[in-house]
């Protein structure tokens, strides 16, 4: 963590990141550099914690100043109390939220996932009129839709990996990383298959949601080159 405080420019673009108003090709890198300066990580988690306390703070402070004026003026009745009433109920909301927010695990999981967009489908005939129509389903995000036919075509080709991609893509955008994840692994360990490697990032996004760190980080996604930034980004969250 830096010593001393923060440079203007560092400290508008942490706040912009957190407040989620940082412009998409600068959280890129901002995103890159996560991965690669823990001092940075720890400084985000900082202003995390600090905009919180800001902002509890000025409600308590709200309510001190409440109850000043009221002392001073002699304040009484329905008015006095629903002024203190609402002040109270903002803090207790904010302290309801700070202690019930998701594990970390899930915050990054919700931060990073984002369902694969899936096959252009033709606007003429199609190859395969069935498989098409459920990835309509599941553009449109309707992934049960898309789960029950891809199930029945699978009954029939089970080891087709474009299949066994997208029925995985599907369950884990449907919130079941669990049943997704030996989907992945099989997708991820055919070296031959065009979706090897968007399914090792997906298993890994697995692995997070499900919490399994130790698994998530033993895949070494560290160096890929297309996911590797985002991969140190988020291990970077947990402590060896």
């Amino acid at each position: 963590m830096s010593k001393g405080a923060l440079p203007q420019g560092r400290f508008e673009a942490i706040e912009a990141y957190l407040l989620g108003t940082m412009p998409a090709a600068e959280q890129v890198r901002f995103v890159q550099e996560l991965g690669t300066d823990p001092e940075l990580r720890a400084e985000v988690e900082l202003q995390r914690e600090n905009m919180l306390a800001v902002e509890l703070g000025g409600m308590h402070r709200s309510l001190r100043s409440i109850m000043v004026q009221d002392e001073e003026r002699g304040t009484t009745g329905w008015g006095h109390f629903l002024k203190y009433a609402a002040v109270v109920a903002a803090l207790l909301i904010g302290a309801l939220w700070w202690f019930s927010r998701p594990p970390l695990n899930e915050r990054l999981y919700a931060e990073f996932h984002q369902t694969d967009p899936g096959l252009p489908v033709p606007m003429s005939a199609v190859h395969d009129p069935a498989f098409q129509d459920a990835m309509v389903a599941y553009k449109l995000g309707d992934f049960q839709e898309a789960l029950d036919k891809w199930n029945a075509l699978a009954t029939t080709s089970p080891g087709n990996d474009t299949l066994q991609f997208y029925i995985a893509s599907a369950t884990l955008s449907k919130g079941n990383a669990g049943a997704a994840i030996p989907l992945f692994k099989a997708v991820a360990a055919n070296t031959a298959s065009a979706f090897h490697a968007k399914a090792r990032w997906f298993l890994f996004l697995a692995y997070l949601r499900e919490g399994r760190v130790h698994e998530m980080k033993a895949l070494g996604l560290e160096a890929d080159p297309v996911y590797g930034d985002r991969v140190q980004a988020i291990e970077g969250h947990f402590k060896p």
